[in-house]
């Protein structure tokens, strides 16, 4: 049997940016059925199929490029697997591209490292002082935080935080041991009542 490995670059969308990691899953195995995509699955007592969503969105976040990586039981023509998977994508996922990837490429899991964000006030402006709350949250030698009940610290997962325009940016670290989250930052600006429309616009690999 030959398995090749594929890279989807997808934009999730406002239809679906309340869909949770797993919901986002199901849709990916359901959209790739749908395409007739030949997907290779796992072997043992419950086979699934090799589908490999890259880093979580935070609920209520869009992502413009995002990325998923499957694995087929069969050779395909990338550009044909994205037509075929636009054709079926359902609203809230737009299929950008797809890539072809060497047969011993690593997974999303080892290569992801970072993540740029970027979040726009949906009613008022962001609060005057905003500039002078980055300065001061980039200067702290910490910034303690506690997530599920386990203390830890900010400061190490905000790799940049800046305002453009109207727009605060901010580039997260997203390692399994290290994940920073877009909320985690609007909080300690004390912002974390302000309704922001939160969008990842891509997703930083570390060279495999």
């Amino acid at each position: 049997m030959t398995r090749s490995k594929y890279r989807i670059v997808f934009a999730k969308t406002e239809a679906m940016r309340f869909t949770g990691h797993l919901d986002l899953f199901r849709a990916w195995e359901r959209l790739l059925r749908r395409a007739r995509t030949p997907l290779a699955y796992s072997t043992g007592f419950h086979p699934h199929p090799k589908i490999q969503i890259g880093a979580a969105l935070p609920l209520g976040a869009t992502g413009e490029n995002e990325l998923v990586d499957i694995e087929t039981d069969a050779e395909c023509d990338a550009g044909a697997l994205t037509r075929e998977i636009a054709e079926h994508a359902p609203p809230g996922i737009q299929v950008k591209r797809v890539l072809a990837l060497a047969p011993d490429a690593p997974g999303l899991e080892k290569l992801v490292v970072a993540g740029d964000y970027s979040a726009d006030p949906l009613e008022d402006a962001w609060p005057v002082d905003l500039p002078q709350r980055i300065e001061r949250l980039m200067s702290a030698n910490s910034i303690p935080r506690e997530r599920r009940g386990k203390a830890y610290d900010l400061r190490p997962r905000i790799l940049s935080l800046a305002l453009d325009g109207n727009i605060l940016r901010m580039r997260l670290c997203l390692t399994p041991d290290a994940t920073g989250r877009p909320d985690e930052v609007l909080s300690a600006l004390d912002m974390e009542s302000l309704p922001v429309l939160v969008k990842r616009d891509k997703l930083l690999l570390r060279e495999p």
